[in-house]
């Protein structure tokens, strides 16, 4: 295996054993798949090991918030719940194969498999989530290496990583105790149950999120593109806003599969009730910031009543080695569907593109807000913008 990556990172990297070795079917089904072949440095990567741990290693970046950026796996083909290797989606472009994630965070680093006019393939992108942008994507992307091997080879072992969430104790616990028996059951005063310790929440809201200034491929350029716009769902806990410490729990999930929960359509309001999202499809969630991501991910809407919401969101994280149950179930709320336009004749050519067409106005109140500005870095045709809110009857 050792011949896979530098030698430096091949004396410290530990197969991940949950998953299975790599057959020659499997790559080749996967890779069928794929706009093009995976290049030969990260396919022999993959063959050898496919998904591997690190012990924490420097990459050379940092974020937009300043932190340096480590990681400590790569990731693999598997059948489980948590997060295998994939082409990007909503947030990601689709010629991207994510294989890692900063630790610690939600961004990641990905593998262009397509040459573009700007740069070949092979490149390999982080992915930034804090970084400023004037457009409503999730992720900025930066090129970081022109090859996965370069990628590799910039990669330095730390002696130890940042520190992850821990439950609140007083002393440390050995590993065998992490999780509490039998687990506190979900109350409207601690609706938040991790590891079967129970937590107050001081706020849960649902946005919907619709954008309208996307990305002109031919072009390779960005555009204000009102019969184009895209609407995501975001799920965010709060559950203790006057801590500063690092990896406090603040759980999270950006672009749920909630169409595809609903046959492949945008629920009205009135379809949210009863509405299972997680089981026609994977999403990713994350237990804060500074904390570990979770997978087998399921929100089951259990009522409504005009912008509350009543769910029940399960989920599995890993710690210290442990796979852990993370549960919440009380109330959410619906926060509105947001965007901005160019000129308020065009609120409804994006509600009908975004939620094709199945958007209900009597459903919505609608606020549009004074004209403003999105400065000098913005295309003239998108610059100059009203931002919109509707919000539930």
């Amino acid at each position: 295996m050792s011949s896979a990556l530098p030698p430096v990172l091949a004396a410290r990297a530990r197969r991940n054993s949950q998953n299975p070795h790599l057959t020659r079917e499997r790559l080749e089904r996967f890779e069928a798949g794929l706009p093009q072949p995976l290049p030969p440095d990260f396919r022999d990567v993959l063959v050898a090991y496919n998904g591997l741990y690190l012990d924490p290693c420097a990459t050379g970046l940092r974020d937009a918030l300043g932190d340096e950026v480590h990681i400590d796996e790569l990731l693999g083909l598997h059948d489980h719940d948590w997060t295998p290797l994939r082409l990007g989606g909503t947030d990601i472009p689709l010629d991207i194969l994510v294989f890692t994630q900063q630790r610690g965070s939600v961004n990641r680093f990905g593998l262009q498999l397509v040459d573009r006019p700007d740069s070949p393939r092979g490149t390999v992108w982080f992915f930034d989530c804090n970084a400023e942008t004037e457009t409503s994507d999730l992720y900025v992307p930066s090129a970081c290496a022109a090859s996965f091997g370069e990628f590799l080879a910039r990669l330095v072992p730390l002696p130890e990583g940042p520190r992850f969430f821990t439950p609140p104790l007083e002393e440390p616990t050995p590993a065998e105790s992490l999780e509490k028996v039998p687990a506190d059951v979900p109350t409207p005063e601690k609706p938040l149950v991790l590891a079967g310790h129970g937590h107050t929440v001081e706020d849960a809201r649902l946005d919907i999120r619709v954008t309208t200034l996307l990305r002109d491929e031919g072009a390779s350029a960005w555009r204000y593109q009102p019969d184009r716009a895209t609407a995501r769902y975001d799920l965010e806990l709060r559950v203790d806003s006057t801590s500063d410490e690092d990896g406090q729990p603040a759980p999270y999930a950006s672009a749920m599969p909630v169409t595809e929960a609903n046959q492949g359509r945008h629920p009205t309001l009135a379809e949210w009730p009863g509405l299972v999202v997680g089981q026609e499809e994977p999403w990713d969630a994350w237990l804060g910031p500074d904390a570990p991501s979770m997978g087998g991910n399921r929100l089951t809407v259990l009522e409504r009543s005009g912008a509350d919401l009543k769910v029940r969101w399960e989920a599995r994280y890993s710690r210290a080695g442990q796979d852990l149950p993370f549960l919440f179930e009380g109330p959410a709320r619906i926060g509105g569907i947001r965007f901005e336009v160019t000129s308020p004749e065009d609120i409804d050519r994006v509600l009908a593109s975004a939620f094709g067409g199945r958007h209900q106005a009597d459903e919505w109140i609608r606020i549009v807000g004074e004209q403003r500005d999105r400065g000098a870095r913005v295309p003239e045709e998108g610059r100059y913008v009203f931002p919109v809110k509707l919000i539930p009857r």
